[in-house]
């Protein structure tokens, strides 16, 4: 070999070795920063985070209200005998039914922001999907991604923990920030021991909204072969599909076709809202007859029989979007 030609050589790599998680975390962390660039992103976190301040000050505000030592107390002392009777019965309802009015209470906050989070984390999706599969598959990047080291597990992880870490930003992150901030400030301990329960609730919805949501996402992330496409398909399942799962005269298997119909008697289930205000209405006669007849009512309306067949639908939609992502992420 002549002294001008290049010289090919392979020199062994003396560089740090990184493991697998340095590879899934690779995926994860382009794709979140990305994402977090967009200026609409930002706009959902801000609105995210002000739902957080809201479970934040909805808590503080219930908290003083029922405490003996709390701002309304302050107000009562004030007011004359009348209302320091009320204030009194209160309290007392407070310390012989603190698992009711606490528990119940922070379940309907944290069922009410529920909507919002998982609202906030749809539209997120609607931006997100087309970065997850479908890109990949359409430039064919896919089969070189695939290629050792990098294996389907390591790349669908990666994947995965991007829909993590966006609803840790806009859902869970924002609830659990208003939960520790209204216990903090209130007044007594047993706010903060009987509201942990409905924290739990919370969660447990968190989880069963990320495994559904995640592999509805994955499918269709993985079917549609343009962005666009994926968009399209996405909004079609979450707004036209769950519109029409809402009419009432629809069977039972076309409502129960629909992941966000499913996932909303899964809420009810999980927050038992009704039962909730069952249990408060057996208490709020103490203070008033009227009022008690009125969250009977609305305990009745709220009533759902309809968690079997939910079960059913979310079970097959995970299994099969499953089996169909599964089928598409390989080296073609």
């Amino acid at each position: 070999m002549s002294e001008l030609e290049p010289k090919l050589d392979f020199n062994h790599w003396d560089g740090p070795r990184r493991g697998v998680g340095s590879r899934r975390w690779v995926i994860t962390s382009t794709g979140l920063r990305q994402l977090t660039k967009l200026r609409f992103f930002k706009l959902l976190l801000f609105v995210a985070w002000t739902a957080g301040v809201a479970v934040a000050l909805a808590g503080f505000v219930f908290t003083q209200t029922l405490s003996e030592t709390g701002w309304l107390a302050t107000l009562a002392a004030k007011g004359g005998p009348r209302p320091q009777a009320i204030m009194s019965a209160v309290s007392a309802l407070l310390l012989i039914y603190p698992d009711i009015l606490v528990a119940g209470m922070f379940k309907w906050i944290f069922w009410l922001h529920s909507y919002v989070g998982m609202m906030l984390c749809m539209v997120a999706l609607a931006i997100l999907v087309p970065s997850l599969i479908t890109r990949d598959r359409a430039s064919s990047a896919l089969t070189i991604y695939l290629s050792r080291p990098l294996t389907s597990r390591d790349y669908l992880l990666g994947k995965f923990v991007i829909i993590i870490g966006v609803m840790l930003m806009l859902w869970t992150g924002p609830l659990v920030a208003g939960w520790l901030l209204s216990v903090l400030f209130a007044p007594d301990m047993v706010f903060a021991r009987h509201s942990f329960g409905a924290l739990g609730n919370a969660l447990l919805f968190n989880l069963i909204g990320l495994v559904v949501v995640s592999a509805v996402a994955f499918a269709v992330s993985a079917f549609a072969k343009t962005a666009a496409a994926a968009r399209l398909w996405w909004i079609g399942l979450w707004i036209v599909l769950g519109t029409v799962a809402g009419n009432p005269f629809m069977p039972a298997w076309v409502r129960h076709a629909s992941f966000t119909y499913d996932l909303g008697i899964m809420r009810d289930e999980v927050f038992n809202i009704s039962g909730v205000l069952g249990d408060a209405a057996g208490v709020v006669p103490m203070l008033s007859a009227e009022l008690a007849t009125e969250m009977n009512k609305v305990s009745q309306a709220l009533a759902r029989d309809e968690l079997h067949g939910a079960l059913i639908g979310l079970a097959l939609l995970v299994g099969g979007s499953l089996l169909f992502f599964m089928r598409r992420v390989k080296p073609e």
